[in-house]
């Protein structure tokens, strides 16, 4: 019997005996527990899944913020790009076999040349944007194996962006120094972005900088500065963009 109180009784007495402390046990009720709260946060399996949570501690040492692969440095190549360069190749091509009357030999001139090219175009830009690297035990960042520069000198954040394929967009960070420019794909063409790591690591190092948006001796309080350095964005805006990178439709930062 729920809530009941067993109380001892005596032969030699007419009347059951007082509860005595020592001796009175009660029985719970299962429904009389306290009902959880309305908001509790405990996880229910059968809801939508949470994105992938930051760390809680940023980590120790050289952080490798994403990961570039020898073809990164195509990421932001347009289909009108691609199209033309296809076009000079046809043209070139015609060229050489109007020149010889052997189409057999300008085709294969034409494959050598064009692989030389996208070769050498590669090994440039992949030389100029290595991979990038952020410390925030010493607050230093680094490209590659270049010698490493104090986040505190970064003071300018480009931000780049191309649509690509049926309704894509493209976001490329580029910080720059005295010494030194990095860049950050952000969203490539796969609509990828950064891992919960290099996203935290990455914004915090961008909380140590000294981005903000150039002046001019014309506009010295830069009010008219996203009109006169186009594609310069503040470090509030690069951090969130970082945090947040806009995908196709998405409103970019008004300084942009």
């Amino acid at each position: 019997m729920h809530g009941a109180t067993f109380i001892r009784r005596c032969d030699s007495c007419p009347g059951p005996h007082a509860p005595d402390p020592g001796s009175v046990a009660e029985v719970s009720d299962p429904d009389d527990a306290p009902a959880p709260p309305e908001n509790s946060t405990e996880h229910d399996p059968t809801g939508p899944s949470d994105p992938d949570p930051a760390p809680a501690e940023l980590p120790h040492g050289w952080v490798r913020i994403g990961e570039r692969r020898w073809w990164s440095t195509w990421v932001g190549a347009t289909t009108f790009f691609v199209t033309f360069s296809a076009l000079q190749g046809v043209n070139f091509v015609a060229g050489i076999a109007g020149a010889t009357v052997r189409w057999d030999l300008a085709l294969l001139l034409g494959i050598a040349v064009t692989v030389g090219i996208f070769a050498m175009i590669t090994l440039i830009r992949n030389a100029l944007s290595p991979q990038p690297w952020v410390d925030l035990d010493s607050g230093q960042l680094r490209a590659g194996t270049r010698r490493p520069i104090p986040l505190a000198q970064v003071d300018r954040a480009v931000l780049t962006t191309a649509p690509v394929g049926t309704g894509g967009r493209v976001v490329v960070l580029r910080l720059t120094a005295k010494e030194a420019r990095v860049e950050f794909i952000l969203r490539d063409r796969q609509d990828a972005t950064l891992d919960p790591t290099s996203t935290a690591v990455l914004a915090e190092a961008l909380r140590r900088t000294s981005v903000a948006m150039p002046t001019s001796i014309h506009d010295p309080s830069g009010r008219f500065a996203r009109y006169n350095f186009p594609g310069h964005i503040g470090r509030d805006d690069a951090v969130a963009l970082v945090e947040h990178p806009p995908a196709a439709g998405e409103p970019l930062p008004a300084a942009w």
